[in-house]
């Protein structure tokens, strides 16, 4: 019987070792955004350098993101896309739409079909795109393009970055019913090569718009509502 380890063993070993050590260095220096105020709201959480540079764009291939229409809106209600990114807008109802956007980010329309556009849409500058159908007045969605690629959307109420280098980053906050002048909030906060990070924002969310009636629940209220 040989006295000597199990080579093939002992290098599993050192391998499940070094990752293990790994994945707990990447989460010691990740940032957790805990978001308050937006209920069950999603809202897009952006991270960029200290002085504002974006983070991550050099040398990322373009990323094509999908909004749905189902039931007559559209799904994800909130997107958040990198510069040149493209959109694919499926509609999956079984009535036709036509999507648009007058924004000055994406000016675009895709007049009246069904299924899946024979491409998907272009987004080169950053801004808001707020989408809407002429058809469905009661339909909309936003999308923002962003100028970093390090972004996400929160999951009950909080957005997860695991893996950051050690440093001073700028978070922005953006939702379309944010309650301020330009719909996003910017905040500061550090990342040590330690310690996890965790930075707890406050914002305020007006209440959404009522849903639009149709033409009989309408009839039905004026009815309802004479004296």
């Amino acid at each position: 019987m040989s006295h000597f380890p199990n080579t093939r063993r002992v290098r599993s070993i050192a391998c499940l070792c070094a990752g293990l050590l790994s994945w707990q260095f990447a989460a010691a220096r990740g940032l957790e955004v805990v978001v308050d105020g937006a209920g069950d709201a999603a809202v897009v959480v952006a991270l960029y350098a200290a002085d504002g540079a974006a983070l991550g764009v050099a040398a990322r291939d373009r990323t094509t993101h999908v909004v749905d229409q189902v039931n007559k809106r559209f799904v994800p209600a909130l997107t958040a896309i990198t510069v040149g990114d493209a959109v694919s807008f499926p509609n999956s109802d079984d009535i036709r739409h036509h999507v648009y956007s007058f924004s000055p980010a994406k000016t675009f329309e895709l007049p009246l079909y069904h299924g899946v556009p024979t491409a998907p849409v272009d987004f080169d500058v950053a801004g808001k795109v707020v989408l809407g159908c002429n058809i469905h007045d009661s339909m909309a969605a936003t999308i923002y393009v962003l100028d970093t690629a390090v972004h996400t959307l929160t999951v009950d109420g909080i957005a997860r970055f695991p893996d950051l280098a050690a440093g001073d980053y700028r978070v922005v906050i953006h939702h379309p019913r944010q309650v301020n002048d330009d719909g996003a909030r910017r905040f500061a906060v550090h990342v040590d090569a330690d310690a996890p990070a965790r930075l707890d924002i406050g914002i305020s969310l007006a209440s959404p718009p009522a849903p639009e009636l149709s033409a009989l629940e309408a009839r039905f209220k004026a009815l309802r509502d004479e004296p």
